[in-house]
């Protein structure tokens, strides 16, 4: 005669055993989450669909991985720009991993190594554009201009292919220039900024004079060619000279009846 108890206390233990195998052949996928599978040292497949999902136990490693947006910002790095002046610049990375078994096996370390190549990335392409240029349609690292974020994405991205990583966005953080030249630098840039208005404002004088002058001959006021002369003299004189036109006149007006 067969002993229920006996019965009983080995289907538990059976039980028991099936629980337990399929607790640990089966697993979960959260949103943006790859899992990939490993059976005795050889990747076999990702599993990327979230849900519930089962997975033969002897001889599986599962390895994790977060497929989200991230963003991370590189140090800030010297660099000597286009026309030799050091600057400090810092970028702004945005990528997302699109082959997790890439940057699991691949690369060691694929957060690091994301963050290094991009500061190498960034000293090779901003060492090839000026920090400002001249030409309004000409790049430059000041203007942020799309050819400069072109050339950092594509190099990045060229740079970490083989790690299964999707450059999206790059763009830059700091720039400044070097502390020992930026006083330098801020001088020439006042003196620039006065000649661009000195050239503006006599550009502006001439420009109103000679609308003057077209008024005087529509309202039918003719002058006299010396008188002409003198007339567009005086006010160019008086329109470049700002407030001080007055008493730039009066002593020119002086010196000739000197």
């Amino acid at each position: 005669m067969v002993d229920l108890g006996s019965v009983l206390g080995l289907g538990a233990v059976v039980l028991f055993f099936v629980f337990i195998a399929f607790a640990i052949s089966t697993f979960i996928v959260h949103p943006r989450e790859a899992h990939v599978l490993i059976y005795w040292g050889k990747v076999t497949r990702t599993v990327t669909e979230p849900g519930f999902n089962f997975a033969f136990p002897i001889g599986l490693s599962r390895r994790v991985v977060s497929t989200r947006d991230v963003a991370i910002a590189t140090p800030v790095s010297t660099v000597v720009e286009a026309h030799g002046n050091p600057i400090q610049v810092s970028a702004v990375v945005v990528y997302r991993l699109v082959d997790a078994a890439k940057a699991l096996i691949d690369v060691q370390g694929y957060q690091a190594f994301v963050a290094t190549q991009a500061s190498s990335v960034l000293k090779m392409v901003c060492s090839r554009f000026p920090y400002e240029s001249q030409q309004p349609e000409a790049p430059s690292l000041k203007k942020e201009s799309p050819e400069i974020l072109t050339a950092l994405t594509e190099q990045l991205q060229q740079q970490v292919a083989n790690g299964g990583i999707r450059i999206l966005l790059v763009r830059l953080n700091d720039l400044t220039y070097a502390p020992e030249i930026a006083q330098s630098m801020l001088l020439r840039q006042q003196a620039q900024a006065m000649v661009d208005a000195r050239r503006t404002l006599v550009e502006g004088a001439v420009a109103t004079v000679k609308d003057g002058l077209d008024r005087l001959d529509a309202a039918g006021v003719r002058l006299s060619p010396p008188a002409r002369a003198k007339l567009a003299y005086n006010l160019t004189l008086l329109l470049c000279a700002g407030e001080r036109g007055e008493q730039h006149s009066t002593v020119v007006t002086r010196e000739r009846r000197a």
